[in-house]
């Protein structure tokens, strides 16, 4: 069973069998996984990435493998927050964008500030809840953080996730140190009913919870954090 805690709500999800056939010389995704889809990060085929399994709760999920490992409480959170979504609509939109920073980080103030701009704008032009996921990253040599977000909207309204970025990049407008860039393979449609396109999207938001680049967060400043509108 798939349950999200914060909500109470339950969904049931096939569970994924010990066994895997070979995908591309990896662990296969489970069934529902659209293998014809093609996911690119950073211009760079997603099938380059080595796969792993990633238990949250009594399910296993294929996530993206790191050298430096991936984050258990980032990744939980983030599944936590795609289940809150689908308990609230039956029909999600899920868009992946990066924020792009140019003054210096040395705290999340920036990034709070945008996120009630932007959630502010979703909630107006959907007239329904929408949720902000976001995780600091800093690399050694720079002195400013960069963030790798995703909105979740409802998809009976949100069709698009261009015209959600357009929102997105409004949000920018309002915040002259930043710019937000859409990746390529940023638009997941989710559904509640057999949890359809659940598994391609838990696999593309994994990326966020790669260790690396986030060891520069200053001691007691958030590393991640989820929101949502007020509708």
């Amino acid at each position: 069973m798939l349950t999200n805690a914060g909500s109470k709500s339950r969904l049931t999800s096939r569970k994924i069998q010990s066994t895997h056939l070979q995908y591309y010389g990896r662990s296969r995704f489970t069934p529902l996984y659209n293998s014809h889809y093609k996911q690119v990060i950073y211009n760079i085929s997603a099938l380059r990435f080595p796969l792993e399994d990633f238990l949250y709760q009594e399910t296993l999920f294929k996530v993206m493998s790191f050298e430096h490992g991936i984050s258990s409480s980032i990744m939980n959170a983030a599944i936590d927050q795609l289940l809150t979504a689908l308990s609230h609509y039956s029909k999600i939109l899920l868009v992946r964008f990066d924020l792009r920073v140019y003054t210096e980080t040395p705290n999340n103030s920036l990034i709070s500030k945008y996120r009630k701009t932007l959630l502010r704008y979703l909630d107006k032009k959907y007239q329904s809840k929408a949720w902000l996921f976001w995780v600091r990253e800093q690399t050694p040599r720079s002195d400013k953080a960069h963030y790798h977000c995703f909105i979740l909207l409802n998809g009976h309204k949100a069709k698009s996730g261009w015209g959600a970025f357009q929102l997105v990049q409004k949000a920018c407008y309002m915040h002259p140190d930043t710019s937000a860039w859409l990746p390529e393979s940023a638009s997941y449609k989710i559904e509640r009913s057999g949890l359809k396109g659940v598994e391609s999207a838990i696999h593309r938001i994994s990326y966020l919870a790669k260790h690396y680049s986030k060891e520069q967060t200053p001691n007691g400043i958030k590393r991640f954090q989820t929101s949502a509108s007020r509708s």
